[in-house]
């Protein structure tokens, strides 16, 4: 009953010809996205890209989702950043999680990698 429903809502207002407000049943693009898939500054759908983003799969600066990508954050399922990443399955700079990887990684099972340079031991911990 509900898939069948049809929703766009743009606001009038825009900055720098982007709308401020796109909420959407399918494709949404504005400063704040809402909709199925959502690119925005703020995006939020079943796939979000944008500098905070949230959905079943999020890809941004700071992201959360089932499976998440981010470059200074990411938190989800699986969770995959530069920076910190925290989920079941976590990948990054400092990750923690069940299942986590990366120089600093913290949790249930961890892969530590460092990086080999003169002088340095490379090491591989689980």
């Amino acid at each position: 009953m509900l898939e069948n429903l049809r929703a766009d809502f743009v606001s009038k207002r825009k900055v720098l010809g982007i709308p401020l407000l796109h909420i959407s049943s399918e494709s949404a693009r504005g400063i704040v996205a809402i909709g199925e898939r959502a690119t925005g500054v703020l995006a939020v759908g079943k796939l979000a890209i944008g500098a905070v983003a949230s959905g079943a799969v999020s890809i941004g600066l700071i992201s959360a989702g089932a499976i998440s990508m981010g470059v200074l954050a990411s938190a989800g399922a699986v969770a995959i950043g530069l920076g910190r990443s925290a989920g079941a399955i976590a990948a990054g700079s400092r990750a923690s999680g069940a299942l986590a990887f990366g120089p600093h990684a913290e949790g249930g099972i961890t892969i530590k990698i460092h990086s080999a340079r003169e002088g340095e031991e490379e090491e591989l911990g689980i």
